[in-house]
């Protein structure tokens, strides 16, 4: 046995010790069995890739959905952040006023994101 199989044994032990349940589905990429965690998180041991599974073509697209929804609104907030600081560093109003437009419509984006989400009953996750 290879240290890094060795390695992943004694993740594998350690997951099971905290209370994790081993399925009988393995990671798609590592052909390893998946673990579902206490909390419900299902992951893999060796890359560390977390799965949803889902039973039918519905919910898998609500998933996915729901995933995409997140996944903008985390952009937008990335965005915002960056521009924030190129506001701090406008040395005029023209500057400003070019990038005033960019934050209302990265604002709006996250306000319909977490409008989204509410409607979907997803609020406070993220």
């Amino acid at each position: 046995m290879s240290e890094g199989d060795k390695v992943l044994v004694r993740k594998m032990a350690q997951l099971l010790k905290s209370g994790a349940t081993m399925l009988e589905r393995s990671c798609p990429r590592c052909k390893v069995p998946l673990f579902k965690l206490k909390g419900g998180e299902i992951v893999c041991p060796s890359c560390g890739q977390k799965y949803v599974i889902v039973s039918s073509d519905e919910e898998e697209l609500e998933v996915y959905g729901n995933m995409v929804i997140q996944e903008l609104e985390k952009v937008a907030i990335g965005k915002l952040a960056e521009i924030s600081s190129l506001l701090r560093q406008a040395r005029n109003l023209e500057e400003v006023h070019e990038l005033l437009p960019i934050v209302l419509n990265l604002l709006r984006t996250v306000s319909f994101t977490r409008k989204v989400r509410e409607r979907r009953g997803e609020t406070g996750k993220s």
